[in-house]
């Protein structure tokens, strides 16, 4: 395809959990196509959970196409493509780069009791890589593969993430970045290199690892036959952005320790700016390279937020044969209780614990429900115990970071103004949702602008993308101070309660007979 001399632009690639989208940015940061195709994992009821690589593959391809055709009829000449990912799933590919088995997913839970019998290592390789051992990571999941799929280990030239292999697709090349890297325990934070006796530990060949390069790298031209069947110029360079998690905090602006980003999708990331590696005595946060050169991002989890709305509307709320109701109408009934809804709690433990508990076995709780109890209720109790849940994790990035004076907030929970001003109340802080949502794609925008040299500074394209751009401010609410600090002590109780031994033994003593 032949591209009229125009604006430059940028393509990005943001590689999701659920699907494969492609956005396609001109020079000030203005999204003037997108195209998303729906590509998804297939769940196992033993705790698997896999996807074919080269469905990837295929909706990169289809998803740069429509970009090519939307950037010749714009008259914009695309300057890079710059990528992000979901991150910690593995692929293990022969030389040719032919996938040997299905991607292990970041969610897959077949190493789980791999990694508790290797629970003695915690402190090394927390002090090494900023992460517990956990069946998220990758290094647990290569281990696995070596002791449990012999026949595919011995043909395995390289272990791949998902934004690995889509790097590879594009390029030819084996590279990935640290910000990847930082999320398979095999990295030391302080080298920003593959640990030796990390390597050794989990029983990973280093020659079986990508190389490494700096989040925002060019990393390679685009191939002849990519080219071919996108309709793009071969040879444009392709950038590796960094992680999806790092990417929404660039693209929401966090450079400085005084912000922090609550990303609040299917589960929640309350995230810090440091400018050096930082580590929590009782192991509850993760350190990670930051997509910001030189910094580092602390990170809080909260496993289910957003899911947790869904299941309620779709789940509980749906007769058989009935229309769903929106998304905006329970918000709406949400919006007519009080804060605290009428004493209605909730833990969103419903895939165990994440900060600060981090306790797999907690499961989801509604309490204090009565027969008065209505569906507006346990919505309102829905967004205010993700909240809560929040600000623990907020409360432990302060500890390691500095004390944060904004929290700025995205993902599809925040199109609602009654859970950002929930937000804003319980966390006490303003709270900011930027007109642009797409904060994953806004970063790999910004790491692009600046690795092909639209933009002269990370914090300059952020501002130019902006520009213009109308934000939304939300101040706490004094009068619910009380209300939520009484929740959350209630909370904290609650789960206290029932995470003791005995009772815990009984609960699942009955489970069994």
């Amino acid at each position: 395809m032949f591209f009229k001399v125009g604006m430059q632009a940028i393509i990005t690639v943001d590689i999701g959990t659920t699907s494969t989208r492609a956005i396609l940015y001109d020079a000030g940061g203005r999204v003037r196509h997108m195209d998303q195709r729906a590509n998804g994992p297939v769940y196992f009821e033993d705790g698997r959970v896999e996807q074919d690589a080269l469905s990837w593959q295929t909706a990169l391809i289809a998803v740069l196409k429509t970009c090519a055709v939307a950037a010749q009829a714009n008259q914009l000449k695309p300057a890079c493509i710059s990528v992000t990912a979901q991150r910690s799933s593995v692929i293990p590919v022969d030389r040719s780069g032919l996938p040997l088995h299905p991607a292990i997913m970041w969610q897959d839970h077949r190493s789980a009791s791999l990694a508790q019998a290797m629970e003695a290592h915690n402190p090394l390789v927390y002090s090494k890589s900023g992460l517990k051992i956990s069946p998220v990571f990758s290094a647990i999941k290569m281990t696995w593969l070596r002791r449990n799929r012999p026949d595919v280990w011995g043909q395995t030239h390289k272990m791949l993430g998902v934004q690995d292999w889509v790097l590879y697709c594009l390029t030819g090349r084996f590279v990935t970045d640290q910000s990847f890297g930082s999320r398979t325990n095999l990295l030391n934070l302080q080298t920003r290199n593959w640990d030796a006796d990390l390597l050794a530990l989990f029983e990973v060949d280093p020659d079986q690892l990508c190389d490494l390069v700096a989040p925002g790298s060019v990393v390679g031209g685009l191939t002849s036959d990519m080219a071919r069947v996108t309709g793009l110029g071969a040879g444009l360079p392709v950038v590796s952005a960094g992680g999806d998690q790092q990417c929404a905090a660039l693209g929401l602006g966090l450079f400085s320790p005084e912000r922090a980003v609550s990303n609040t999708g299917t589960g929640s990331y309350l995230i810090g700016h440091s400018k050096a590696p930082v580590f929590d005595a009782a192991m509850r946060l993760a350190c990670n390279v930051s997509a910001v050169p030189g910094a580092y991002i602390v990170e809080a989890a909260v496993l289910t937020s957003g899911a947790i709305y869904r299941w309620f509307r779709e789940s509980l709320l749906l007769a058989p044969g009935a229309q769903a109701l929106s998304f905006d109408a329970l918000n709406a009934e949400a919006s007519t209780v009080p804060a605290g809804a009428n004493g209605v709690l909730l833990l969103p433990h419903f895939k165990g614990s994440g900060a600060p508990y981090w306790d797999p076995e907690s499961r989801g709780t509604f309490f204090n429900l009565s027969l008065s109890t209505s569906r507006a209720d346990m919505a309102r109790a829905i967004l205010e115990g993700i909240a809560v849940e929040m600000k623990a994790s907020l409360e432990l990035v302060e500890t390691l970071c500095a004390k944060v004076k904004t929290v700025v907030v995205s993902g599809g929970m925040t199109r609602s103004d009654l859970f950002n001003q929930i937000q804003s109340d319980v966390f006490e802080r303003s709270v900011v949702r930027f007109a642009n949502n797409e904060a994953t794609s806004l970063g790999a925008w910004i790491a692009g602008a600046v690795a092909t040299g639209l933009e002269s500074t990370y914090e300059q394209a952020f501002a130019h993308a902006q520009m213009g751009d109308a934000s939304i401010s939300y101040q706490a609410n004094p009068a619910n101070h009380e209300v939520y600090e009484r929740q959350r002590r209630q909370s904290r109780a609650l789960y206290q309660a029932l995470a003791a031994p005995a009772l815990r033994e009984l609960i699942l003593n009955q489970d069994e007979t």
